[in-house]
């Protein structure tokens, strides 16, 4: 059990960054922090690099970044290599997490200096992250709720990111294979060949994200009710690419393997003259999605703005939970810029709610939404033109 001083018995143990060290990151040559294992608040005017420490926690964590797709744009302007490493601590070990990222070379992640391939480096430090675009998630497109499962499910379990990595190379092969077959009436032994491996790493991400999204709609359920004080309800549906478009109760067969892989089987056969017109895969998880539903309605037609953002922070707080029951420790939590965006009734809730257990590195441009006691208990760094000082 790690206590920290005011964590009164802090339940499951926290992953924690003793350490975060950059060089060549973004827009940082080098930065050397020791942060708090409770509350880290990043001051500093917009546009000096508070949302690039966050990133490089999250890449860390996720071998990838989540704002850009090329590597090559995270090493700092003029230089050939950039490195981010983390000192973490978890329940049973403490090690350095690395990535050396080059301009013209493929990017390296070690543990304890030992090499890792990217898959088997997820999960060694786990985040859940709260950026502005995520209070697009309700109305946005389904992409955007589909990687939220993806990275969660990943950080949770390897055997799920490398179902997801093996379909997302099966399906370029399968789409392939269509554009060769457009026009034709049917798709024959060449099809069939695809269909079948592309059921084997199809099925069990969509069991995973049918059980993610069952887990996920009863905690967020439960503290979207604390927050609006019983007065709204909310549910999440995971919408398989085979679900009807009618509003439904989720179905439980959606999380059982035997049922989806029917289902599949079933979409394929109706499918496959529309893929033969359009040389496309429109089949699979690619097309799946989640339903925000408030009180019975769904929330991307009918949801307020700040009803869309009661929901988006319970979901992230559901996500916390859920990784916490998944892996046995508490995620480390990253907020960019979201504590302006919040009434000061969930910012309440929302620093209440992880205060005693979760590590959290908050940016904000301006020290007034935090409170002055969470302020007392914070560590505090100023960030001007990349360069990061304890305040």
């Amino acid at each position: 059990m790690h206590h920290h001083a005011g964590a009164p018995g802090v339940t499951a143990p926290q992953t924690i960054i003793q350490r975060l060290i950059l060089h060549d990151f973004r827009n940082y040559r080098h930065v050397d922090l020791e942060p708090s294992p409770a509350v880290n608040v990043l001051l500093g005017r917009n546009a000096q690099g508070k949302t690039n420490l966050l990133e490089s926690v999250l890449f860390l964590g996720l071998g990838k970044s989540p704002r850009t797709g090329r590597d090559g744009e995270l090493v700092r302007w003029g230089c050939r290599v950039a490195s981010a490493a983390a000192l973490v601590k978890k329940r049973d070990s403490t090690g350095k997490l690395q990535i050396v990222v080059s301009v013209d070379a493929p990017k390296r992640i070690t543990w304890n200096d030992g090499p890792l391939r990217p898959r088997d480096a997820l999960g060694l430090l786990t985040t859940v992250s709260f950026f502005p675009d995520d209070l697009y998630l309700v109305k946005g497109g389904p992409a955007q709720r589909r990687r939220l499962l993806d990275v969660l499910l990943s950080q949770a379990d390897a055997k799920y990111a490398r179902h997801l990595i093996r379909y997302h190379r099966i399906l370029r092969h399968r789409n392939v294979q269509l554009k060769a077959l457009q026009g034709r009436s049917r798709g024959g032994e060449l099809l069939e060949v695809w269909n079948q491996q592309l059921l084997e790493e199809a099925v069990p991400v969509m069991v995973a994200r049918a059980r993610a999204v069952h887990r996920l709609a009863e905690a967020a359920g439960r503290v979207h009710g604390a927050m609006t004080e019983g007065r709204e309800r909310l549910q999440l549906v995971y919408k398989p690419f085979f679900a009807g478009d009618e509003e439904q109760e989720p179905d439980a067969a959606w999380q059982d393997p035997g049922a989806v892989a029917a289902l599949f089987r079933a979409a394929l056969e109706r499918l496959e003259r529309d893929e033969l017109r359009r040389g496309v895969s429109l089949a699979g998880p690619q097309r799946d999605d989640v339903r925000f539903i408030i009180d019975g309605a769904d929330a991307r037609t009918y949801a307020s703005q700040g009803q869309q953002r009661t929901a988006v922070l319970a979901v992230k707080l559901a996500e916390l939970d859920f990784l916490q029951a998944e892996t046995g420790e508490h995620p480390v939590l990253l907020l960019d810029d979201v504590l302006s965006e919040l009434d000061p009734v969930r910012r309440g809730f929302l620093l209440e709610t992880v205060a005693d257990h979760v590590q959290t590195f908050i940016t904000t441009a301006n020290p007034e939404p935090l409170s002055e006691r969470l302020m007392k208990a914070a560590r505090v760094f100023r960030v001007h033109q990349g360069t990061v000082t304890p305040a």
